[in-house]
C-alpha cells in the first residue's frame, strides 16, 4: 500500500523538487543548509564513511579525496519506496562489517525509522575504530513522515543520554532551525497536505488551494526575515545534527 502510494506522488515530488531550493517549497527550511552543512560534514571526514540509510547516495559528492564511501539501506524500503541502490543492502541493527573497521558513520535521518535504536546504536559503536565518529541527525518538530516506519522523536537531552549510554562523547551539537522557521515549516506542511486531502475527497475546498502557493512564500519569507533579525533560539529546532566520537 505505502509503496504505491509513493510511486503514485513520484510526479509531485519530481515536480516540487524542482522548487526546494525556492521560498515556493513548503519545506524551503529543511532544505536551505542541507548542501551547506552536508559540505561542513564531509569536508572533515576521512577513510571509511559507512552512510547507512544512504538512500541516493548524495554525501559521496562532498567527500574529500582519498575518503572511502560505502552506502548501506535496507532492502524493502530502498527497493520498495525510493527505488535506490545502495552498495549494500543491510538492516542497521546487524551491519555486515567487521567490528573497528570504519573511521565515520553517517546517520541522517534515519535513526527515528528503527524500531529499535538501541540495538542500532550499539551496533555502531561495535562497528567503528576507537575514536571514529558518527554524524548524527533526527528531526524533531517534524511530522510524521514515511509511515508506518517513524518510531520516534528526540530533544537534545535525549541524545546527549544515548550517547554516553552507548560509550560517546559528543564532539559538536547544533539546532537547526529557528522557532519561527520551524513554526513556518510545519504551517507549510500541513496546508499543503491539507489541500492534497481535499483534492484526493473532492472536497469543494479544494479551489483554495490556488491560494497555497502565495501563502507559502509569504510565510516563508516572513519567517526567514523576522528570524533574521531575532536572537537564536534553540526552543523548538526542526532537526538536531551531532558528531560523536567513540570513546
Amino acid at each position: 500500500m505505502q509503496a504505491n502510494q509513493a510511486r503514485a506522488t513520484n510526479p509531485i515530488r519530481r515536480a516540487a523538487a524542482r522548487l526546494r531550493l525556492t521560498p515556493l517549497h513548503p519545506q524551503w527550511f529543511a532544505f536551505l543548509r542541507e548542501e551547506r552543512n552536508l559540505r561542513a560534514t564531509c569536508a572533515r571526514i576521512s577513510g571509511l564513511v559507512v552512510d547507512i540509510g544512504c538512500a541516493d547516495g548524495k554525501p559521496r559528492h562532498f567527500l574529500p579525496p582519498g575518503a572511502r564511501y560505502l552506502g548501506i539501506d535496507y532492502f524493502p524500503t530502498a527497493t520498495g519506496w525510493y527505488d535506490t541502490r545502495p552498495e549494500v543492502y543491510a538492516d542497521a541493527r546487524a551491519l555486515p562489517l567487521r567490528g573497528g573497521s570504519v573511521d565515520h558513520v553517517l546517520l541522517l535521518d534515519v535513526l527515528e525509522h528503527v524500531p529499535d535504536p538501541d540495538s542500532c546504536l550499539a551496533e555502531i559503536g561495535r562497528t567503528l575504530k576507537p575514536g571514529g565518529r558518527l554524524t548524527i541527525q533526527v528531526p524533531f518538530q517534524y511530522p510524521v513522515h514515511d509511515a508506518p516506519r517513524d518510531f520516534h522523536r528526540w530533544t537534545r537531552y535525549g541524545l546527549q543520554r544515548a550517547a554516553n549510554r552507548h560509550g560517546f562523547t559528543i564532539e559538536e551539537e547544533i539546532a537547526l532551525g529557528h522557532p519561527l522557521e520551524t513554526a513556518a515549516l510545519n504551517s507549510n506542511i500541513a496546508s499543503s497536505k491539507t489541500v492534497l486531502n481535499w483534492a484526493a475527497r473532492r472536497n469543494p475546498l479544494v479551489v483554495l488551494g490556488l491560494l497555497l502557493p502565495i501563502m507559502v512564500v509569504v510565510t516563508n519569507c516572513a519567517a526567514w526575515v523576522l528570524a533574521r533579525l531575532s536572537k537564536p533560539d534553540d526552543l523548538m529546532p526542526y532537526a538536531y545534527r551531532m558528531v560523536w566520537a567513540r570513546r
